[in-house]
Order: structure tokens, then sequence, then C-alpha cells
């Protein structure tokens, strides 16, 4: 009887294991779709839904030079991602975020389906990729950047109040940029698989276009971050392009089959041990080593490339020469340590041995709060930031960073920076090195979560994609504050700058005449191992910032938001760049000497601003009363009911 009574026992609990397998694959589903719709939250242009109600429509002028705007206003650079907390477009990592986004569909297509996201997924994906095709202006030009980082970061207030001048920067055959041509036809050739399927039309298109910027970026080689050093003082290249020429070749070949690609890809990784600089670094935009290893490997299944793989994956487990928190993060260096954690994790995915799925599941464990307790995702987990450092979800109306004292609005699914090394955190929004976010921050988080997420619907969901953005997506599990959104117009004047030259000019030709009326001088900074200011922990750099001459320009053009003008003299004071891994402080009192002379201009009976006036959140309470750090439903159910029902199905076998 007592034996029949265990085998009794045995199989309630793994039936109970399986529950809660089938729990946690469902809190994966609901926590990939947060983590998607956080690049919803940082859509930049005219929006075509309210799926995040709190955000409205933003430098709808943004517009290469010559060019028109469209009959609603817009224009053609209007859309695309704000890089992090900030209003810049910055074209490499955004285009690398974009390339992760195209990879993971490809890898996790049938997961992303069964969780209901197929729709949401690519409409994400496809408001990139727009950007990304109207950036590519003619054959060998593109544009890099959109904004001036300091200009943007010199004041702190929602992308919706946006109104000075923000200038173009592009790069061409006279003044190249080999890393960001061929990450945006990386990308453009991922969404063509990501696409074919069910818009093969826009999927040729992207191909097209990625061929095209292949050939631009291999053509005329040289550093974009040389021609464009507006971009250096935030994103440098410091890896150089030689992992980008292969990065690109092998997802060309990818694409498209050609072994031509194929051959420029291992001939690029072999004559500049491109593979080597891979094993004991950080995968991210500025460094594709590893991920060009991985294809490489999948893709011939030669020993070399899986030896660079088995070599990095050693290097990231315990023991192997990364640091290890106390509580099991992977933590390569200070500034934004999760992302780097997530997205070597999203590669162990899909290299998909034992170890390296283990190694993935721990680190996501580790973000998502169940090692230490503290989640790193922002309103997911029983203990987890409400501050992030974000202009939009903050919206303060008074160009201060400290008012109001919490973010108005949560956002939902984004990763934060994350802790120091032996675990700290504090949930604090002027502390950017910790509580950043960003696009690229997102794009292994997202990867790594499709991997492990299985939902129960139907794996044949048809993809809407004819469209951009059109398709409104279904509403989030989570409950989002609700507001009112109202557009704000931006300037419409364009100002065009050139990679000849530091300064802002009227001109898209390499020599201009220059007008200029403030300078700013960011403070050198110097780097050694391992400091988050480098990307490759093996070097030791001094790179001072280049000197940013700025035009700013008054502007009529009045808003429909009634506003206080905002303060140049609060903030946090900073407006400092993580100038050797890119990465940006975006907080800013104005006191550095650029502060634009440009004001939102109010206009009597005039729609309030989602999220303006004088009230604030009380700590941890969503405006709809919500209490965003009470345990989330998701965490309490499944454990009671496992528990409950263990407990009380031992007590009744053992009393039979």
């Amino acid at each position: 009887m007592r034996k029949n009574n265990l085998n009794k026992i045995i199989v309630v609990i793994l039936f109970s294991l399986l529950i809660s397998i089938n729990f946690t694959n469902a809190d994966n589903c609901s926590t990939l779709k947060q983590a998607i719709l956080f690049y919803k939250a940082q859509r930049a242009g005219r929006l075509p839904d309210t799926d995040i109600p709190w955000r409205g429509n933003s430098v709808l002028t943004d517009a290469s030079p010559g060019s028109s705007l469209d009959s609603n206003g817009d224009g053609d650079l209007s859309k695309g991602f704000f890089d992090a907390g900030d209003g810049v477009k910055f074209g490499l990592p955004m285009c690398w975020s974009i390339t992760m986004l195209g990879w993971n569909y490809i890898e996790y297509s049938s997961n992303i389906a069964s969780c209901g996201l197929t729709d949401l997924y690519l409409n994400v994906l496809k408001w990139g990729t727009d950007y990304i095709l109207a950036s590519h202006l003619s054959d060998n030009v593109f544009v890099a950047q959109v904004g001036d980082g300091n200009v943007d970061h010199s004041v702190w207030e929602p992308p919706e109040f946006i109104n000075y001048i923000r200038p173009v920067y592009l790069i061409n055959s006279s003044y190249p940029g080999t890393e960001l041509a061929m990450e945006a036809a990386a990308a453009l050739a991922a969404a063509s698989i990501a696409f074919k399927s069910t818009n093969p039309s826009y999927a040729s298109t992207c191909l097209s276009h990625a061929k095209t910027l292949y050939n631009f970026g291999n053509t005329y080689q040289g550093s974009y971050s040389v021609s464009v050093p507006q971009a250096a003082a935030f994103y440098n290249s410091y890896s150089g392009y030689t992992d980008e020429l292969v990065w690109g070749s092998v997802w060309l070949y990818k694409a498209t089959g050609d072994s031509s690609y194929l051959s420029a890809a291992e001939n690029y990784y072999s004559t500049n041990n491109v593979g080597y600089d891979g094993t004991s670094n950080s995968f991210d935009w500025d460094q594709t080593a590893t991920g060009s290893s991985l294809l490489l490997y999948k893709l011939t299944g030669k020993a070399f490339y899986q030896q660079m793989m088995d070599q990095t994956m050693k290097y990231w487990s315990k023991g192997g020469g990364i640091t290890y928190t106390p509580g099991g993060l992977a933590w390569i260096r200070e500034w934004g340590p999760c992302r780097y954690s997530m997205s070597m994790a999203f590669i162990a995915t899909v290299y998909g041995t034992d170890s390296s799925l283990q190694f993935a599941q721990d680190q996501l464990n580790y973000v998502l709060g169940a090692k230490t307790g503290q989640s790193f995702i922002v309103g997911i987990g029983s203990n987890h930031p409400i501050n992030p450092h974000h202009r939009a979800a903050h919206h303060s109306t008074t160009n201060d960073i400290n008012n109001p004292v919490n973010n108005l609005y949560m956002l939902y699914g984004a990763l934060v920076g994350g802790p120091g090394s032996d675990d700290s955190y504090v949930d604090l929004r002027t502390d950017y090195v910790k509580n950043e976010v960003a696009l690229d921050y997102n794009a292994g988080f997202v990867g790594t979560l499709s991997y492990f997420a299985q939902g129960s619907s139907s794996s044949t969901t048809t993809p809407s994609t004819t469209t951009s953005s059109t398709t409104t997506t279904p509403s989030t599990t989570t409950t989002t504050p609700s507001s009112t959104t109202t557009s704000t117009p931006t300037p419409t004047s364009t100002t065009t700058t050139t990679p000849s030259s530091t300064t802002s000019t009227t001109t898209s030709t390499p020599s201009s005449t220059t007008s200029t009326t403030t300078t700013s001088t960011p403070s050198p900074t110097t780097t050694s191992t391992p400091s988050p200011t480098t990307s490759n922990p093996s070097s030791t750099t001094s790179t001072p910032s280049p000197t940013i001459t700025i035009t700013t320009i008054s502007s009529s053009t009045t808003t429909s938001i009634s506003t206080p003008t905002p303060s140049q003299t609060t903030g946090d004071g900073t407006t400092t760049s993580e100038t050797t891994t890119g990465d940006i402080g975006t907080s800013g009192d104005g006191s550095n000497g650029t502060s634009p002379t440009i004001k939102p201009t109010s206009t009597s009976g005039s729609t309030s601003k989602p999220g303006s006036g004088s009230s604030q959140n009380t700590p941890g309470i969503e405006k709809d009363g919500s209490s965003s750090d009470a345990l989330c439903l998701s965490d309490i159910i499944p454990l009671s009911i496992i528990t409950l029902f263990i407990l009380s199905s031992i007590h009744l076998l053992l009393t039979n």
C-alpha cells in the first residue's frame, strides 16, 4: 500500500511540474509581448495606433536634404526609432537591433506565432526596415544619424515636445561608413527572409537595397565614426569595420545563396582574424564577430567556426574568463551588463548545445528576478524598476529629470542596464549607467525570450505585413495608463550635416559653408579594462570626444500643447556619453553651454499633453490606481495552485 501511495505521489508531483512549465511558457509569452511593445514606445513619426497610449506624434519634419514633406506634412525620415531615453536616431545601433529582430524571427517564428504575436512582431520589424529603406537616399548615400546628440541631451523632455533643429548626417562615397552600410545591408537581408512568405514584394525590395548597400560598404571602405564624428561621441566604432564586412557578407549569403558572398565572408574572416576577436568579448552593435562565427558554423558546418563558438561559450561560462556576480549574472562591463548577457544568451540559444541552453536559461532567469528577487525588466516581476532613464516615460514638462519624482508612465518590457558586479542596483533615473534602456538592450532579450516562449495559439497565424504598421495589435495583458495623445508639430526647417565637417550646414555636399552659434566640447575619457568604456576588454583607449559646433535656429512653429516653458537650468546636470561602448547618458540640464534656444510655444485652448500637469504618481502606483510593486498574479497563481495541489494530494494519499 505504501509503495502504491509513493507511486501516486510521484505521479502527482510530475503532473504538477508539467502545470508549472505550462504557466512558465504562458508567462514568457506575456513578457515577450511586453518586450516587443517596448519598440512601439520608441517609435518616432506619425503613430498609426494607440498601442502605447501615452506616446504621440513626434519629429514629423525629419527629412532628407532636398526632399519634400508628404501630404500629411511628414518628412521621409520621420519614422524609425529613438535610440534610448533620448530623441536621436543613431543609425548603427538601430540597424543592428533590426538585424537582431530579423534573425530572431527567422529562428523562432513558430514560437512567436504560438504566442499569438506574429502580427505585432512583424509590425515592429517593418517600422524599422521602412526607416532603413527611407535612409538609403541613393546607391552610395545613406543617412547615418538624425539629430545632434549634444543638443538633444541638453534638455529633458518627451519626444513630442521636440522642436529644435535636427541635423541629418550622411555617409557617401567620399565619406564612407562601412560599418553602417554593412549593418544596414544585414538588417534588410534578414528582413527579406523574415517577410519572404507573407510579403514577397516587400521582401524583394529589402533584398535589392541590401545588395546595393553591401556594394556601397564593400567598395568604399572606411569607418563611419571618422566620416561622421558627431556619432563618434556616442557610438564610436572601436572594433573597426572588418567584423561588419564579414557580418554583412554572411547575411547576404544567407538571404541569397550566392556563393560569392560566402567566399567574401570567409576571406574577410580569416585574413582579419575576426573570429578570435569575439571569443573573449561581447556580441553587440560594435562587435559582431561572434554572430558571424555562429552563422558561418550553421551555414557551413566547418569545425573551425565551431571551435570559435566553443571558445566563446567557454569564456562566458563560470570560471571561463568573464566575471560573474554573486547572483549569477555573466557581467562583462559596468555599462548595461544585462544587455550583453541577453545578447549572448540569444547566441547561446541558436548555438543550441546543452551547456549553452543552460547558460541562456540562467541568464534569462537572472534578469527576470528569479536569482536575486530583483527584476531588471520594467513592469515585470514582483520587484521591478519603475524609473528607467527615459524622457518619454518620465514625462517631465519642466525640463527637470527629478520632477515628477516617479515616471508618469510604465515602460513595460524594457530591459534596464543592470547591476554592479556585486549585484548592487538602485532604481534611480539619474543613474543612466544602471537604468538606461535602448533598442540594442531589448534586442537580445526579445531573442532569448522567443526561444523559451511557447504559447497555445495556432502556429499558422497569418501575419499582416502588406502595410506599414497599420494593424492595431491586441492590447497588452498588463493595465497601461490611458491618456489622450496629441500631435506635436516640429520645425519645418531641416539642417543637413555632411561628413566632411563637424558643423551643421544647409547642404548635403561634402564641402560647405557653416553657420555656427554655440560650441560644445565634451571632456576626453580614458578607458581601460574592465571599464564599461571599452567594447573590447583587451584594449586600452584614450578617446577625446570631437568638438561639435551646432547651429540652433528659432522656429515660429507653434504646438498644440499647453505646457510650461522648460527651464534650462534644471535637470541632472550631465550630458555624459559612454564614449567607448557608445551608449548614451541622455540626461541633461542644459548646463554644458549647448542648450537649444527653442522652447515649446503654448497656445490657448489647446489639448493637454498626455501626462502633463503637476500631478505625479505615488511610488509604485500606476495612474489607474494599481500597484506596480505588488506581486503579479502570474507570480502568485502558479505557485499557489501547484503548492496547494501537491500538499492536498499528498495528504489525501497518505491518509488512505
